[in-house]
């Protein structure tokens, strides 16, 4: 078990996980590099075809091969903040959108659908992209656990802020990477809040399609796509981020007294490690075929 996750009643108290690059999905791939381009998409599109860029979120279900316990959580957010494309990796990025600060927060749940942004068409530069980097300011999920105090096993709910990237504005408070807000509740009535510092991401790699990478001020997804674009289109065209979140907090049962199999079980100074979080799978899909002149 690891110690300190926090302290039941008082407060709650959080040990960073070490690391900066985690899959959270099976492809690995190096981190993309900043969001800093030689041609910029606009952020808004008051005039011409439009790319209007939507999130959707599934649950639906798909295998998990890493022998872990896992939960969809009840509830669960994630704040888009900028999208680059590349044509390699050595390639300057396409910045189709950068939010900065402002990012738009979009639902995980299933069959959410969020407009993260729109941007003007002939502001892309053509070209087949095989990279995506879609930077993230903070995550918000709810997950049952099962808390054993002072001989009591008490079935609650963590309702979790972790912010990913500096300088994000949330709540109308502008945090940094590493914050974090958690609070653990019986019965819809919160017990304890405690906000702090040093929030973890999961240990190790969990397999899949995408990486996490953390090294800088700004965490993001990267993963491989195959993406055309023709800014000349002639209409409007939607691009999808296709996200699954089936079961997507993972954690590794520990024996203990108390504890059961499948059940995320915490002490007011342990908890099972928590290995993933996030996105099983990420898609970036846009047809530009059908609306070219």
């Amino acid at each position: 078990m690891h110690d300190k996750l926090f302290f039941f009643g008082a407060l709650f108290s959080l040990v960073a996980c070490s690391g900066n690059t985690v899959e959270v999905g099976g492809y690995s791939q190096s981190d993309a590099g900043p969001s800093q381009a030689t041609t910029d998409a606009a952020t808004t599109a008051p005039n011409g075809a439009k790319i209007e860029i939507h999130l959707r979120a599934s649950t639906a279900k798909v295998p998990h091969a890493d022998a872990l316990s896992g939960q969809t959580p009840s509830d669960q957010k994630i704040g888009i903040r900028s999208l680059a494309l590349l044509t390699d990796p050595s390639a300057p990025p396409l910045v189709v959108f950068d939010h900065g600060e402002s990012a738009v927060e979009a639902g995980l749940n299933d069959k959410d659908d969020t407009v993260v942004a729109t941007v003007l068409a002939s502001s892309l530069r053509a070209g087949t992209y095989t990279l995506a980097r879609v930077g993230i300011s903070h995550v918000r999920y709810r997950v049952a656990a099962t808390m054993h105090t002072l001989g009591q096993s008490v079935a609650g709910t963590f309702n979790n802020l972790q912010v990913l990237s500096d300088g994000s504005l949330i709540d109308g408070a502008t945090q940094n990477k590493g914050h974090y807000r958690f609070t653990f509740e019986v019965g819809g009535k919160a017990l304890a809040t405690q906000p702090g510092e040093g929030g973890p991401l999961p240990e190790v790699p969990s397999g899949g399609g995408i990486s996490m990478s953390s090294s800088g001020p700004e965490t993001a997804y990267v993963f491989p796509i195959n993406l055309p674009v023709d800014p000349t289109i002639g209409t409007d065209v939607k691009m999808l981020f296709d996200i699954n979140t089936n079961e997507n907090f993972r954690w590794q049962d520990e024996p203990a007294a108390g504890h059961q199999p499948k059940v995320f079980d915490v002490t007011p100074t342990t908890f099972e490690p928590v290995k993933s979080f996030g996105a099983n799978s990420f898609q970036l899909t846009a047809d530009f075929s059908a609306s070219s002149p």
